[in-house]
């Protein structure tokens, strides 16, 4: 009996060390909009596994905090005050859903969570969309607010959190540009900021903490220490206000291409203004070396082209400032589908064909070009190398397709921008993805499919267009023929015809009188006719 319950007799099951298992519960984690709800909810059933898993489970599931009401914000508060500890975990905090409501969680919580979230460094403010609000519905008897409800003193709380580095606003809606530039001010540590579909009630006069101060002072400046901007979807005159305040620290900047401001109402001073122009203006960011263009289709294709050449022109010319001394190998276009849902592959290919000229005139130089062209007319290129003319790499990408369209997409769009290509100064990414749901409306297609595609097409052209030209050519033989045989009936007509009858008609009078002789003749020559037969 002793012998069978001996250590040694007892089979020992495999076990994983603790170390793996937390490389696992850390690589459940994912913060993308889309995926971040599922993995949270994850990460708290790790949390119940065992007392091993809980440490670690419970660091990363409060790195990240998902809040979607007042309720919801006032139990987290509530678990601070029993375990203050678990706010030094929270990295990420996240509001996301009905926030346009009188007690909105995304102003409530610099009062609610004051002091205890040392650590926060992402701030994340998230309002339904049109569609995610349809689908959720507010409880009866709520109505939204036509903005944010931000009061007075809601700028000097903001000043708990002013250690936070990114923020990040989708889809919310200010009493006016003034509340929005007051809110940014208040945060001079931001490095990174992205809004998309920000808009204001009221637009208003330029706020005096966007003025421009002198630069040898940061703390007078409006964010000082901005690295990278993306603004997708703004009032034009807001985007550019909200530019032209920032300071030379800009590093990165996106945008969408064209840009399409939310449809609200926004009610501006009475005073007299000029029409914005679509046109940032680059040129006061010497630093900026890297330009990301999100592509849309062109509403209006000339003026957008227009606007698109002027932007990459000051772009490039703030590259030529003493100030920004960037090297060509320093700079770089990005462009990239806003969304594939909306493309078919040939529909993204035209459009980059439509702006690849723009493109290259914007970033080759043109007097490099024109000497290189001199030099290969007069047959004198072997004393003078080439010079590359391009000032900037392009990057083509997010284009989220299959292996197998790798070649096509490199070809295609190698064919768009030619000077480029020819410098080796074109990268094309055809697999990297961002939004793995977003596919080409011909997702399904394969590049045989669509070369089998092509040809049917071009067969069904070539086939037309002979059957136009057999059709053109029947005709012109008709109409030859019909000619012809039209010669024929008049002169047989003419031939056949009785000579007073002719002469009758050759003589042509207006006058009354003539016709009344030509009738009288007419007449007697029938009935000299009718005597005689």
């Amino acid at each position: 009996m002793t012998d069978a319950l001996s250590p040694s007799l007892v089979k020992a099951e495999p076990r994983l060390p603790i170390e793996v298992c937390e490389r696992v519960i850390e690589a459940v984690y994912d913060g993308r909009y889309h995926f971040v709800s599922t993995s949270l909810a994850t990460l708290s059933s790790c949390a119940l596994v065992c007392r091993a898993w809980r440490p670690r489970a419970q660091r990363v599931l409060f790195e990240y905090v998902l809040l979607r009401d007042k309720d919801a914000l006032y139990r987290f508060a509530e678990l601070l005050d029993a375990s203050p500890e678990l706010g030094t975990y929270v990295r990420t905090l996240e509001f996301r859903g009905h926030l346009h409501v009188p007690y909105s969680p995304a102003v409530l919580f610099l009062t609610a969570l004051r002091g205890r979230l040392a650590n926060l460094d992402v701030l994340y403010i998230y309002s339904f969309s049109d569609a995610e609000k349809a689908a959720n519905p507010l409880p009866e008897g709520e109505k939204e607010l036509p903005f944010l409800p931000i009061y007075r003193y809601f700028p000097s709380l903001l000043t708990s959190i002013s250690h936070i580095r990114i923020l990040e606003f989708a889809d919310v809606r200010f009493p006016s540009f003034g509340d929005f530039a007051r809110f940014l001010n208040t945060l001079s540590n931001l490095k990174e900021l992205y809004c998309y579909r920000i808009s204001w009630a009221v637009f208003g006069l330029e706020p005096v903490c966007m003025a421009k101060r002198s630069s040898h002072d940061s703390r007078k400046m409006f964010l000082p220490n901005l690295e990278m901007l993306a603004c997708y979807d703004m009032d034009e005159q807001g985007r550019q206000r909200l530019l032209s305040a920032l300071g030379p620290s800009l590093q990165t900047l996106w945008t969408k291409f064209p840009n399409v401001p939310p449809a609200v109402r926004i009610e501006h001073p009475r005073v007299e203004q000029e029409v914005p122009s679509v046109t940032l203006n680059l040129r006061s960011f010497p630093y900026l070396d890297t330009f990301a263009c999100d592509l849309a289709p062109f509403p209006q294709p000339d003026q957008t082209l227009e606007s698109l050449r002027d932007m990459l022109v000051s772009w490039m010319a703030s590259s030529d400032d003493a100030v920004g001394n960037l090297s060509p190998s320093q700079r770089t276009l990005c462009l990239e589908p806003w969304n594939r849902e909306i493309f078919k592959r040939e529909d993204y290919v035209a459009l980059l064909r439509t702006i690849g000229p723009v493109v290259e005139a914007a970033l080759c130089r043109k007097d490099t070009a024109e000497g290189d062209l001199q030099d290969q007319t007069s047959g004198d290129t072997d004393n003078r190398p080439e010079t590359d003319p391009c000032r900037a790499d392009l990057v083509v990408r997010n284009l989220g397709d299959r292996l197998e369209w790798g070649d096509w997409w490199r070809t295609a769009i190698a064919d768009c921008f030619p000077t480029l290509s020819r410098w080796n100064r074109l990268y094309v990414y055809p697999t990297e993805i961002y939004f793995p749901k977003d596919q080409w409306q011909d997702y399904d297609l394969t590049p045989q499919d669509y070369a089998d595609r092509l040809q049917a097409m071009a067969n069904l052209a070539e086939a037309c267009r002979r059957r136009r030209r057999s059709t053109r050519d029947v005709v012109k033989k008709f109409l030859a023929t019909r000619g012809m045989l039209m010669r024929v009936r008049q002169k047989r007509k003419r031939y056949y015809q009785p000579t007073c009858l002719r002469r009758t008609r050759s003589r042509s009078s207006s006058s009354l009188r003539g016709r009344r002789k030509n009738v009288i003749k007419t007449r007697i020559y029938f009935a000299s006719t009718f005597n005689v037969l």
